[in-house]
């Protein structure tokens, strides 16, 4: 997969001029994705409302992003397209999701920060996937920050998406 190029756009979810397209050729052909900055909901050209692909990520994704689903032509216009919430985990980081808010009938977006575990515990929580290795970090959900539904860009501040790598300049 190569990435042929990136911009921002106009969202078909809330109007804002901050959801990040990008191009990617795949062996498959062209594949282009959204990512509002602004609601958080993400989609790409794979995302036809008679797609496998739709097909597979209603049948392994939350019934709360389910349930939040819109469908909307992508900018520029074209096939109308699944958008769903995002859910981002950085493993090192922490991670945001949407989660309902309490006692009523709408939802915002929450950070959980990773916190490291001492090396001492780490047999504790070992890595299902890779057998033998253990996590180096876990999810702190005692010290969760809610944002609102349309304050995805400062959830995603908040976990440190757009800090830049510290290098090293011995």
């Amino acid at each position: 997969m190569k990435q042929l190029g990136d911009k921002l756009v106009d969202s078909p979810i809330c109007d804002s001029n901050a959801c990040y397209e990008s191009e990617f050729q795949t062996e498959n052909g062209l594949v282009k994705t959204w990512l509002c900055m602004t609601s958080g909901y993400t989609s790409n050209t794979t995302m036809t409302l008679d797609s496998e692909g739709l097909k597979q990520t209603l049948e392994y994704t939350a019934d709360l992003i389910k349930d939040l689903r819109q469908d909307h032509e992508p900018p520029g216009g074209g096939e109308v397209l699944a958008w769903f919430p995002t859910a981002i985990t950085l493993p090192n980081k922490g991670m945001i999701f949407p989660e309902p808010i309490k006692d009523t009938n709408d939802w915002g977006w929450t950070v959980v920060k990773a916190v490291p575990i001492p090396e001492e515990d780490q047999h504790k929580y070992p890595d299902a996937t890779n057998p033998g290795v253990n996590y180096k970090f876990k999810m702190d959900m005692k010290n969760m920050k809610r944002y609102g539904k349309l304050e995805f860009m400062d959830a995603a501040e908040e976990l440190g998406m757009f800090s830049k790598p510290t290098t090293n300049e011995n």
